[in-house]
């Protein structure tokens, strides 16, 4: 059109920083655009000292290779709620704690070899099934030494991060960060399976539903509220549903997946659309990017660290 010209369009230079180049992704258009997106609408709740930070996280991200992510995040401060599912972020954060590693390997392999091997497979990730074995031999170990009363998964995680040692653990840098862990899918997973069996013959008991007891505390207060969203799932509805059965609303919503909206599932769902429940603010600040977690979890954490060191 007569009289516009293009805005400057996204350029790299040697030894930018992370922040520099995804300010430079708001030049671009498309996904680099909305990952920019996601660090600006990240560093308003940082700035906005009401906002409760809100972090879900959904599939096997352990297993990918984000585990120290999540630490050096949570360790920073920047998250104060996290929510996560039992299996795939915690349980293997426990496997993790306890020596076992998830190993590099590939796609393309016989996989009832690998069972023969007792060896499992998340995609081209390896993982020995011994991890397995550790989990539950440390679990009979240290829940006798636990509250022997009726929890909520906030609070069994809370007191399990008292007795994991290991720095890089997820579960122990929100226990020393005293950021609570809210774990809605619990039940699906081997940690709660060896919970239920140790609360056959004893006191201690974890029932799912008093974080909804938990969650209610920290919503009802008079705060802003953003969630960073990674994957979907049962974690990205529990804490819309627990906004919109509480009359709060998410003032910041981000969302990473790969989902798609058509057949109605929730990962999938464009974070707009919550706006028609109320679960999300009607000027909330929102965007999706549409991206691998493994992709765009990293780059958004690192700059937002670059960010708080500048401030």
């Amino acid at each position: 059109m007569k009289g516009s010209r293009f805005p400057r369009r996204m350029d790299v230079k040697p030894g930018m920083t992370v922040n520099e180049l995804v300010k430079e992704f708001g030049m671009a258009g498309y996904n680099g655009k909305r990952l920019s997106e996601a660090v600006e609408i990240y560093e308003k709740m940082i700035d906005d000292k009401d906002c409760v930070k809100v972090l879900t996280a959904a599939g096997a991200l352990v297993a990918g290779g984000m585990r120290n992510v999540f630490v050096s995040f949570i360790r920073a401060g920047l998250v104060d709620v996290f929510i996560a599912t039992g299996g795939s972020v915690l349980t293997h954060d426990i496997i993790e704690a306890l020596g076992v590693h998830h190993v590099q390997g590939s796609s393309f392999v016989d996989d009832v070899k690998l069972a023969e091997k007792n060896v499992v497979r998340l995609y081209d990730v390896f993982l020995d099934k011994s991890g397995y074995t550790k989990v539950e031999d440390f679990l009979v170990e240290v829940m006798p030494k636990m509250p022997q009363k009726t929890m909520s998964p906030k609070e069994f995680f809370f007191e399990l991060g008292k007795h994991i040692k290991d720095e890089n653990s997820i579960i122990k840098a929100c226990h020393d960060m005293n950021v609570p862990i809210f774990c809605p899918s619990f039940t699906d997973s081997m940690t709660a399976f060896h919970a239920w069996v140790y609360s056959q013959n004893h006191d201690l008991k974890v029932n799912p539903q008093l974080d909804i007891k938990d969650i209610m505390e920290i919503v009802w207060q008079d705060k802003t509220f953003g969630a960073l969203i990674l994957g979907g799932g049962v974690p990205k509805h529990f804490i819309a549903g627990m906004m919109q059965a509480s009359g709060k609303e998410l003032d910041y919503a981000i969302q990473i997946t790969l989902d798609r909206p058509e057949h109605g599932g929730v990962s999938g769902a464009p974070l707009k659309e919550a706006k028609s429940w109320k679960k999300v603010s009607a000027k909330g600040l929102v965007t999706d990017v549409i991206s691998d977690v493994t992709l765009a979890f990293p780059i958004i954490v690192a700059a937002l660290l670059d960010y708080k060191a500048n401030k």
